[in-house]
């Protein structure tokens, strides 16, 4: 009896072994390549299991001044889908697009996303003399990504891109779609609550550069930016005094240093003017670690902006 149990027991073992290793788990089909922190956490989001995602451009990457290097290019080759921010923030897509294989598509994920231009941007300034003259970019903001109905957006625009690119998986990219969708929604309307804490009047922005302009049109924020769009453009004396001068006269209460500009600038402007020198921003979508997803990145800013801002 023993021997027998035993036997069978041995029989059922093997047997489950066996079917573990005839099955194992198949590779997504589709493999997409993103040239955007953020795009790699949305390609997750929507891809879910049935996607492989080649990150191009890391966590705490300058997205400003990445270019692909010769490795980059081979990594590029294995992927069905490319997906570019857009809106001008890539300067090298057009010799990208050159390179591509047959087959192979690249999406600007921004393209759709109605723009901000540099006019519009301007009607959020507290003050038209700290505006974003002369920027690379020419007359659009690039940071789309800093608002949550752009994120809403850009979620759609992925899940169509993923069903035509793989039909037989289409069900489920609208699934994971409307997943984050609704994560999104709810992520909004807690960031409205928050920030109904802040006093209207308060609501005023000090930062390096003009990266939160659509972040202020939905939020209803005012921006001061020292340095325009473009940080790497040395602030003059006039555009310090300029500052200053509306830090004072607006009475705002705190600078924003963001991550990968050097925050010397602003501590400067924080000691000449009184106000508090307040956390970090993540504003270019470059987050590292735990903050290196869109939720959890914009969830970070909305809690340092009323943490400095609020009464």
């Amino acid at each position: 009896m023993k021997l027998r149990f035993l036997l069978r027991t041995l029989g059922t073992l093997s047997l489950s072994l066996g079917m573990g290793l005839a099955a194992p788990s198949a590779p997504a089909a589709l493999r997409v390549a993103t040239l955007h922190p953020l795009l790699t956490d949305l390609a997750q989001q929507v891809g879910g299991a049935q996607v492989t995602v080649l990150a191009i451009v890391a966590p705490g990457t300058d997205v400003h001044h990445f270019s692909p290097s010769p490795q980059n290019m081979q990594q590029l080759a294995g992927a069905d889908l490319v997906l570019a921010s857009g809106k001008q923030l890539e300067n090298y897509l057009g010799k990208l697009q050159d390179n591509l294989r047959a087959g192979q598509t690249l999406l600007e994920v921004g393209k759709s996303i109605p723009s901000l231009e540099l006019s519009e941007a301007a009607a959020l300034l507290e003050a038209p003399e700290t505006g974003p003259a002369g920027h690379r970019h020419g007359g659009v903001d690039p940071h789309w990504w800093n608002s949550v109905e752009n994120m809403q957006r850009a979620t759609r625009v992925l899940a169509a891109a993923f069903a035509q690119a793989d039909p037989p998986q289409a069900p489920a990219y609208q699934a994971h779609a409307a997943a984050y969708l609704k994560q999104l929604t709810e992520l909004k309307s807690w960031a409205r609550r928050e920030f109904s804490k802040i006093p209207p009047e308060q609501r005023k922005l000090a930062t390096a550069h003009l990266s939160l302009g659509y972040f202020a049109q939905e939020f209803g924020f005012r921006l001061i930016p020292v340095q325009g769009l473009n940080p790497e453009i040395p602030a003059t004396s006039q555009d310090l005094a300029a500052a200053v001068d509306t830090i004072r006269q607006s009475k705002v209460r705190a600078v924003f240093p963001e991550q990968g500009v050097n925050p010397k600038l602003l501590a400067k402007i924080a000691s000449e003017t009184g106000v508090t020198f307040a956390g970090q921003l993540i504003a270019d979508g470059n987050g590292t670690a735990a903050l290196a997803s869109f939720t959890a990145a914009f969830t970070h800013n909305v809690q340092e902006i009323v943490r400095a801002l609020a009464p």
